[in-house]
């Protein structure tokens, strides 16, 4: 039976170039992906899927793992186009989602335990990352396949996952404000425990620096949401511009800062070019991270582990970003 390995190896290409090229992946030149697709015809080449599923009595089904009881979670459409992209590049290989959610880490990973005990299912999308995350720890050890959307903590060189630069994002989107003649900025987000906000924080500190210019934290949470922003815009007067780690979160200060101080003209930015930008009064400048790319990026990471014959590196895949200015 050829493998991809006999398929890469006629090719002239690493395994995992092989794999990507035969589904078609964008990461792959034309040029690689013809000649790869045409030795594996020649040589009469068969992804392993079925063969897989049979001998381990697996299903062919994805858990899709979502953070555990965020605020946002069904109102954020970055988590919609998320599932799109990965459906878009399960079906055709004949694969299918179920969701697992989970109001505590216990309830999540009690349901994760049935989805592998009961249904068989021995792959999971994690829509997440966290520092010191159990449901990731839990999964390692019940030697599932897996791959995260959001750069690891540690370990990142041994974990398939899939991320955009979000401390370049961070950056460029600061520079973009700075550009605009702001002098005095600030960096919203909700969480120092979650490395996509942390990240972006580190890129806009980054521009500041570079600028020799003032920047302030401002670190929200829903108890205390529009008093810490009311003491926030007395404590820094001048401040013109603030940069939230996302949409919901910038147009959410948006309108707080039209309620408590109306006098003030800051200019907000956020991050995943969605709705919220785009209905927000003025509308708000943001940053396209391709959320769909994202999720069918992390579903090929799980196709590429069920082709494999053996263990290989983990692979990443960065996904590029966008500035987009809104009139």
């Amino acid at each position: 039976m050829v493998t991809i390995r006999d398929v890469a190896k006629y090719a002239g290409v690493s395994a995992s170039t092989a794999s990507r090229a035969i589904r078609n992946s964008s990461l792959i030149s034309p040029e690689t992906r013809k000649k790869v697709q045409l030795v594996a015809k020649k040589m009469n080449y068969v992804p392993n899927f079925n063969a897989h599923n049979l001998a381990t009595n697996a299903n062919n089904t994805v858990g899709i793992v979502f953070p555990v009881d965020k605020d946002d979670l069904y109102q954020n459409p970055f988590y919609t186009e998320l599932i799109e992209g990965i459906n878009q590049e399960l079906i055709p290989k004949h694969f299918f989602m179920t969701v697992a959610l989970g109001g505590t880490v216990k309830e999540l990973k009690q349901t994760i335990k049935i989805m592998i005990e009961n249904s068989k299912i021995e792959q999971f999308i994690l829509l997440y990352s966290i520092e010191n995350d159990p449901i990731l720890k839990y999964l390692q050890q019940r030697k599932a396949k897996y791959a995260v959307i959001g750069k690891p903590y540690t370990n990142a060189n041994s974990i398939p996952y899939v991320d955009n630069d979000n401390v370049n994002a961070g950056l460029d989107a600061t520079e973009y404000l700075i550009n605009k003649g702001h002098r005095q900025l600030g960096y919203a987000f909700t969480s120092r425990y979650q490395l996509v906000q942390t990240d972006r924080m580190l890129g806009f500190h980054e521009a500041i620096r570079r600028n020799d210019l003032y920047g302030y934290n401002l670190e929200l949470c829903s108890e205390r949401f529009g008093t810490a922003i009311k003491e926030y815009l007395q404590r820094y007067p001048d401040i013109s511009a603030i940069l939230a780690s996302d949409d919901i979160l910038a147009f959410q200060v948006q309108k707080a800062v039209q309620r408590i101080a109306p006098e003030r003209q800051i200019e907000l930015m956020g991050f995943n070019d969605s709705l919220f930008a785009k209905f927000a009064e003025p509308k708000i400048s943001t940053v396209q991270i391709y959320p769909k790319r994202l999720g069918k990026a992390a579903a090929q990471l799980i196709i590429q582990q069920l082709e494999q014959e053996s263990n290989e590196p983990f692979e990443k895949i960065i996904v590029p970003y966008k500035i987009i200015e809104q009139n």
